[in-house]
């Protein structure tokens, strides 16, 4: 049976915590593991924002090369492959742009020396072989959006479910199926607000588009259900599912576990099949597990926090 672990964003002091109290020990060579033999699958996002990067890939990745974890990528893995990788028309994948350049910059000064940047390059490495998503017998694990489309679509082109250089390239074209695939999987819907509406983001962005709950019918829904933020003019507003360009949502039965989301407040379900992990450790928040006993309903004795 698996613990899955929410976005970490280079807190390794929170992470230890969460092993520890998931009965995760470290053996002789350092790696974390349970003596019952369970597992941990992390959601991505490893890296940027937290001030201690270099110390979560040593541990995140010794449990998953030494069997004790798997892992998913995280739109942050993502984008730091785009930022490093070379175009052939010139500059990078991801532009160095100043916004980015301050996404990745605690990353950047993680790995600042000449010898911790070879270092860096080698995760680069890595990051090239996680997997953008998993599906196991019983539950699903994902970055940010099981849409089982674009799922369909990158196994035809990914049969090993992982990126390749080429694809890499292509997903960084604007426009181009692959990225509209990898963005969905690794970042979720969005869609245009109504009217002249924006909000801020958690970096103080203006926003006109909005992440939206993939998991509810937006059918049966309000603004405050549907919208990943809040928008008061539109609170207790019925959604309107005929503006939406998206209208799919899951369905399933089978669990699936994803973070990315920032949530806050009071861990939670977010139907009976579906939980997201990410509760905002890098603003302030908690690092949460959920510990998976193999159930097809998820109950929410199933939270663990730091």
């Amino acid at each position: 049976m698996y613990d899955l672990i929410g976005d970490i964003h280079g807190h390794a002091v929170e992470l230890r915590q969460l092993l520890q109290q998931l009965d995760y020990a470290p053996d002789t060579t350092g790696v974390f593991r349970h003596a019952g033999g369970r597992q941990v699958i992390f959601v991505g996002d490893f890296i940027d924002r937290g001030p201690a990067i270099r110390e979560t890939l040593q541990i995140v990745r010794g449990m998953v090369d030494g069997g004790a974890a798997l892992a998913v990528m995280g739109n942050h893995e993502f984008n730091a492959l785009n930022f490093w990788t070379f175009d052939p028309s010139g500059g990078h994948l991801r532009p160095h742009l100043p916004h980015h350049i301050l996404q990745h910059l605690e990353t950047i000064r993680a790995f600042s020396s000449k010898e911790l940047f070879a270092e860096w390059r080698d995760y680069l490495g890595w990051f090239m072989r996680l997997p953008l998503f998993l599906e196991l017998p019983g539950l699903r694990v994902v970055h940010a959006c099981w849409d089982a489309r674009y799922i369909a679509q990158l196994r035809e082109w990914l049969p090993d479910d992982r990126l390749t250089p080429e694809f890499l390239l292509r997903a960084s074209r604007k426009g181009s199926a692959e990225l509209d695939a990898v963005e969905i999987t690794l970042k979720g819907h969005e869609t245009d607000l109504p009217g002249d509406h924006h909000f801020f983001d958690k970096d103080g962005h203006r926003r006109t588009k909005m992440r939206t709950a993939w998991w509810r019918d937006p059918a049966a829904a309000t603004y405050d259900d549907y919208y990943l933020e809040a928008i008061e003019a539109l609170a207790g507003q019925p959604v309107d599912v005929a503006a939406l360009p998206n209208k799919s949502y899951y369905q399933d039965e089978t669990p699936v576990f994803f973070g990315h989301y920032w949530l806050r407040g009071e861990p939670r379900l977010l139907t009976p099949h579906s939980v997201c992990l990410d509760y905002s450790v890098a603003k302030g928040g908690e690092l949460i597990a959920y510990r998976w006993h193999g159930e097809q309903t998820l109950t929410p004795a199933g939270l663990v926090r730091v």
